[in-house]
């Protein structure tokens, strides 16, 4: 019945719609393992080194479904098209609560994208388990698909599941640095298992890489909870590969089956071994006292030096916030590439006479004297609290967080909100720094959700607003996303659509859209509208020229029985042009922009080879350090005839590729810029 009305209210507003289309727009702790990940007494302050060269063979790869593209009624170019690709066995591979947050993943060099998940469902052989993994996959910027390939399978017999069953699984790309080529990049996971480990049902890592170019060549290891060195591993939520490779896992160590944190967080750090092409991964512990850490979320710079693990608890470090349940952001810093990280947390004040100004003067004051009496209450005596299910977070090219998270007045005597007071109070922030973590002081508001919490059957499974956030591989745009049910009469986030937000650092401009607080609806009259459950976003978006393309994907369930089997379904056409960046945010710019303070560096650019040519020629440069990288090309009169903007480039060696058919005969120049500085050679075009 609930989605029959939903279908006709959906029939009835897109019919409206294709009447009227003309009007519609839109202290650090080591740990040692042996290999093969089997359990030894060893010291508390060692390593556990962990390494691997075993090889899984998956069976079949399970072809294409190969959707018809869907534009709505209308072909309205402004109504994105979606695709269904894979399937799983119910809800809750893609976790509840807004846990896990790498489902999704994008790379721009590659021009691929990849969705992980559980196995079963409507796609593929019958009698797919629940706890093997599978991928589906696109190389041309999501147009087509290959779905449903296994990387995973569980296999291990247990009383009432497999005990290597997995379950939340997280997946990204391994690109080789330099690598254009999807056949020569690998898909890695890590996800829980059900090994028991923990003294109930979890405790155990699962993880390993599959071959885009060979489906059947995976690895798969397993990792028990340390109950030797008295911690407990938990459900990782937080996963990420950084551009030059390194594999990276934060999760919460436990002192019991999954109730007590004993104050630090587990890391796993994986290194691409090229001779076995497989992840070898070092397990260990950094101190992060608080009252809890929950749905961790991770990130690094495009340098790969600069990584956050964010969460939201409450560490007494911050007088103003000394009630239960008044939560504010708190993060873990490396600057070295994870070799050290800093176990004095960073704590972030939303609210208070120390917090942040865009937060303290978000609400009106009509909205506040609706919650408080009218005269008293004073703005800087109002706690404000960020909420751990609706995290996320990405790092700009400067080494500056920026923190996705709802934020509302917090909970405690003075009275207790939960849904909100009224719609649209509560805020989806971009919460940021311009120091490089230094100060976490900035806010710019990216919408304002009507609704809150969703609860779906069985047993009251409960989503939030999914927030996610997104970036381009040169770290210099950031982009945002969100679930909410606007609908008129509808109090709880059960008919979800997808909001976005861009954010260009390089011009310090915002999009603007029509929906609350200026976002956009992207799911808008779409097949998905009103039913974006459990949205993912990946972490890199594509850019195409000018324009910023976004990756999402939700399932489709059925929210009176999330038991039964879903369907992902990939938005394919949801962009952001450059052009869409016309609203200022009004806070400081961006010191880092444009590296003219920075030192000079040290740079090599070959000549192009080979010259002359008649087909294509390749240049290369090799940076020491980061920096803003482009490729200008001018004709003898000194006209610009090809430009090619990098943006923001880690250190290593690039290549950039010309071809001949780009040129008419005769001679060029090419000039490389990068920083500061700029090297001139010349060209000829046969």
């Amino acid at each position: 019945m609930f989605n029959q009305n939903i279908n006709i209210m959906k029939k009835l507003l897109l019919l409206n719609l294709a009447l009227c289309i003309g009007l519609v727009s839109y202290s650090q702790q080591k740990l040692v393992v042996k290999p093969d990940a089997q359990k030894v007494a060893i010291s508390k302050f060692d390593k556990r080194q962990i390494t691997h060269n075993d090889r899984v063979g998956v069976k079949e790869q399970i072809p294409s479904i190969k959707p018809t593209p869907n534009r709505g009624i209308t072909g309205d170019p402004n109504i994105v098209t979606i695709i269904e690709i894979g399937s799983a066995a119910n809800a809750y591979g893609y976790g509840y609560n807004n846990g896990n947050a790498t489902y999704v993943w994008a790379d721009d060099e590659l021009h691929s994208v990849t969705n992980t998940h559980r196995m079963g469902g409507e796609v593929g052989p019958a009698g797919q388990y629940s706890g093997d993994l599978a991928y589906d996959i696109s190389t041309d910027q999501g147009i087509t698909w290959t779905n449903q390939i296994k990387m995973y399978e569980s296999n291990i017999p247990g009383a009432t599941y497999n005990t290597d069953a997995a379950r939340y699984p997280e997946g990204a790309i391994y690109n080789p640095p330099g690598n254009t080529d999807p056949n020569n990049a690998w898909v890695a996971f890590f996800a829980a298992t059900l090994d028991g480990s923990n003294g109930d049902t979890w405790g155990g890592y699962g993880y390993g890489v599959a071959s885009i170019a060979d489906p059947e060549d995976t690895t798969k290891h397993l990792l028990p909870s340390d109950l030797t060195n008295g911690f407990y591993q938990g459900i990782p939520t937080a996963f990420h590969i950084t551009q030059q490779g390194d594999a990276w896992m934060a999760d919460a160590a436990l002192e019991d089956s999954y109730v007590t944190y004993m104050g630090d967080i587990i890391f796993m750090h994986g290194v691409f071994n090229d001779d076995i092409n497989d992840y070898e991964y070092e397990e260990f512990l950094v101190s992060a006292p608080c009252d809890y850490a929950r749905y961790l979320k991770m990130a690094f710079s495009p340098d790969g030096q600069t990584g956050y693990v964010y969460w939201t608890a409450n560490n007494g470090s911050v007088p103003f916030y000394d009630a239960d349940g008044w939560d504010y952001p708190l993060l873990l810093k490396t600057e070295d590439g994870g070799q050290t990280w800093d176990s004095d947390l960073i704590n972030v004040q939303l609210g208070g006479p120390d917090g942040i100004e865009t937060i303290k003067y978000w609400l009106s004051d009509e909205q506040l004297n609706e919650y408080f009496a009218p005269g008293t209450w004073d703005r800087d005596e109002i706690i404000y609290s960020a909420r751990w299910w609706n995290t996320d977070i990405a790092v700009d090219a400067g080494g500056n967080p920026h923190l996705i998270t709802s934020v509302h007045v917090g909970w405690g005597e003075v009275g207790s909100l939960y849904i909100g007071i009224a719609p649209y109070t509560m805020g989806i922030f971009d919460i940021y720094s311009l120091d490089g973590g230094e100060n976490i002081d900035q806010a710019v508001l990216l919408g304002t959700t009507k609704t809150y919490r969703g609860v779906f059957q069985p047993d009251d499974f409960s989503e939030y607003n999914r927030t996610s956030a997104s970036t381009t591989m040169d770290g210099t745009k950031m982009f945002f996303s969100w679930i909410d049910t606007q609908i008129e009469g509808i109090d709880e986030n059960v008919s979800p659509d997808i909001f976005a937000r861009g954010f260009d650092l390089v011009t310090n401009m915002l999009t603007e859209g029509e929906s609350s607080g200026g976002c956009t609806s992207v799911t808008a009259f779409s097949t998905g509208m009103w039913q974006s459950w459990f949205a993912a976003a990946s972490y890199y978006v594509f850019t195409d020229n000018d324009d910023f393309i976004m990756p999402l994907v939700y399932e489709f369930i059925d929210p009176e029985d999330v038991t039964q089997p879903v369907r992902f379904n990939y938005i394919q056409d949801f962009s952001y042009n450059i052009a869409d960046f016309t609203l200022p945010s009004g806070n400081d710019p961006f010191p880092w922009v444009g590296m003219d303070d920075r030192e000079p560096v040290t740079t090599e650019v070959s000549q192009n080879y080979p010259n002359p040519f008649n087909n294509i020629t390749i240049i290369s440069v090799k940076l020491e350090e980061p920096a803003c990288l482009s490729l200008e090309v001018t004709n003898i009169l000194g006209q610009k005839v090809y430009m090619e903007d990098r943006g923001y480039t880690g250190r290593g060696t690039v290549q950039f590729t010309l071809s001949a058919d780009d040129f008419d005969p005769g001679i060029y120049f090419y000039t490389v810029r990068f920083g500061n500085q700029a090297v001139t050679r010349q060209m000829i075009v046969k």
